[in-house]
């Protein structure tokens, strides 16, 4: 519609021109606007759903699921990191960053492992990659095991170049979110107190 309404009122060249602006600019407030999803057992099967969806899933302390569904790139590394850090506890993020759609943790337990769902990541350039890894770093620090799940071969390519095979091991790297949280809760078993889980 943009683009035929300036076709009449301008001319085809410019009206084409303004129609292909607009999409572009479309495309970058949606990308804006992507919320960080925690996500939760569904019960009585192996999906993991976002938590705002249903009152019946499954969280075990000390394990953060994430999922990021849009492209990670120079125009959206900054929320990216900002929502990340809250969900994490770390720096000032938690404090700053809006209320998504879940607490950070379920039972007021410091995150020891988290999973980020890469599969809604489509594209990333090497500004995204770079935040990307520099998350890996800040965890490492921050003693919370990172694990990263179904990452295509471009977006893995990209992280690789930029270095996260500096920061993580490949066996940090799990071809489904089930994989990785089964991984999680037997390193959550191994290092901590038993684990308990909590329907939210």
């Amino acid at each position: 519609m943009v683009t035929w309404v300036a076709v009449v009122t301008l001319s085809v060249d410019l009206g084409l021109a303004v129609g292909v602006v607009f999409s572009m600019m479309t495309v970058v407030c949606r990308t804006q606007r992507v919320q960080c999803l925690a996500l939760g057992l569904a019960e009585g099967t192996e999906l993991y759903r976002p938590l705002r969806e249903s009152h019946k899933l499954l969280q075990v302390p000390g394990l953060c699921i994430l999922s990021y569904p849009a492209p990670l790139y120079f125009g959206t590394r900054g929320q990216f990191r900002r929502v990340l850090e809250w969900h994490l506890g770390l720096g000032e993020g938690r404090k700053e960053a809006p209320k998504t759609d879940g607490p950070p943790d379920a039972a007021a337990e410091p995150v020891r492992v988290v999973v980020l769902d890469c599969s809604g990541v489509t594209f990333a350039d090497a500004a995204g990659a770079r935040e990307v890894v520099q998350l890996a770093s800040r965890c490492r620090d921050a003693g919370i095991h990172l694990l990263l799940a179904q990452c295509n071969a471009s977006v893995l390519g990209t992280l690789t170049q930029a270095g996260l095979l500096d920061r993580v091991t490949p066996e940090q790297l799990f071809v489904s979110v089930q994989d990785a949280a089964a991984h999680a809760l037997e390193r959550l078993e191994l290092n901590g107190p038993k684990t308990c889980t909590v329907w939210v």
